[in-house]
């Protein structure tokens, strides 16, 4: 009985220990499966245009901005934040009445201010109003200042901007920020946003959490209570500058035709003066020579330019030369053409 009883106690030590073995396997898988689950939370996978902000111990350790698969320590060892900065995001301004903050109203109070406050007024110089709409396009620039270094970076951000705005508006007056080239307000709302969101992060030592791609202005509008009474000063002005560049085209014309005139005036007087003193110098030319001829033959010359002279004092009449003191000249009928010299015979 002894030996019997010895041996089922020995079988059931041995039972024991194959539960306790595959307890003990069981419990080293499901260790090991709780390890392998526990260190899978460490990996993650970054899409084109993300980056993600690793963070050890809840501090700040790292950036990630390469596409792909990485790892880090699983949490809460190490941790990370998953930011798109590649995508180009929009924020329209002055489209709807609401506060400056976009958020619920605190109290009935503040709820009745924000009914009555339309975004799209700002103040000009001038102390007038003009409505104003327009479109921020911007990136995430820096992903740890965007979610750690403010708090509300989206609030921040439009804040920032209509401040900016208001800011380039408010120093014009109303008749600049209507008839001005909205693209130079654009270009100094940008720069001065630029500034702004660049100072929020100067102490943090990131760069900033925005990128400012671009604002984009509409036509800046009069309040409908008086936009016809500036629209008919608008054309005014307009009106002004196109007649004003009427004149300045019409003078500009006259100026040119009286320039090519006075060019054309010189050039002849010029031709004229040229043409005299080559007459001059042959009329030179040509005394010298009858002096030539006059020296050589006195009487022959002095009736020879006589003769010349009368041909060119009374051209195409019929003259007749007789020889002096000639009486009883009788007429002779030419019988020659115009011109052809005829001899008279006395009697």
């Amino acid at each position: 009985m002894a030996e019997k009883k010895g041996k089922g106690d020995a079988a059931t030590e041995a039972g024991r220990g194959v539960t306790r073995s595959i307890v003990n396997g069981l419990i080293l898988l499901a260790s090991i499966g709780l390890l392998a689950a526990w260190a899978t939370q460490g990996f993650f996978k970054l899409e084109p245009g993300e980056a993600a902000v690793i963070l050890r111990l809840g501090a700040f350790d790292r950036v990630r901005s390469i596409e792909g698969w990485w790892a880090h320590l699983p949490p809460p060892l190490e941790s990370h934040e998953v930011v798109n900065t590649g995508r180009l995001r929009t924020e329209s301004f002055g489209s709807r009445p609401t506060r400056s903050t976009p958020g619920e109203p605190l109290d009935s109070d503040e709820e009745n201010i924000a009914e009555q406050i339309e975004r799209d007024a700002i103040q000009t110089a001038d102390n007038n109003i003009v409505n104003v709409a327009y479109e921020l396009q911007y990136k995430v620039g820096d992903a740890y200042a965007y979610h750690f270094s403010m708090a509300g970076p989206a609030e921040i951000l439009h804040d920032a901007t209509e401040a900016a705005m208001r800011n380039v508006i408010g120093r014009r007056n109303i008749d600049a920020v209507l008839s001005q080239d909205r693209s130079e307000i654009e270009r100094e709302a940008e720069q001065l946003l630029v500034r702004l969101l660049t100072s929020y992060v100067t102490e943090v030592g990131h760069a900033a959490a925005f990128s400012v791609d671009r604002i984009n202005l509409e036509r800046p509008q009069a309040p409908d209570e008086v936009r016809e009474a500036f629209a008919d000063v608008v054309s005014a002005g307009q009106d002004e500058k196109r007649a004003t560049l009427e004149a300045e085209g019409d003078a500009k014309e006259i100026l040119q035709r009286a320039q090519s005139e006075a060019a054309e005036l010189r050039e002849r007087a010029e031709a004229y003066r040229r043409a005299k003193i080559i007459e001059a110098r042959g009329e030179v030319n040509r005394f010298e020579a009858l002096l030539v001829e006059y020296q050589a033959a006195p009487e022959v010359t002095r009736r020879r330019l006589y003769l010349e002279t009368m041909e060119e004092i009374l051209p195409g009449v019929d003259k007749m030369v007789v020889e002096p003191n000639t009486v009883n000249m009788l007429p002779m009928l030419p019988l020659g053409g115009q011109g052809t010299p005829v001899g008279g015979t006395g009697r």
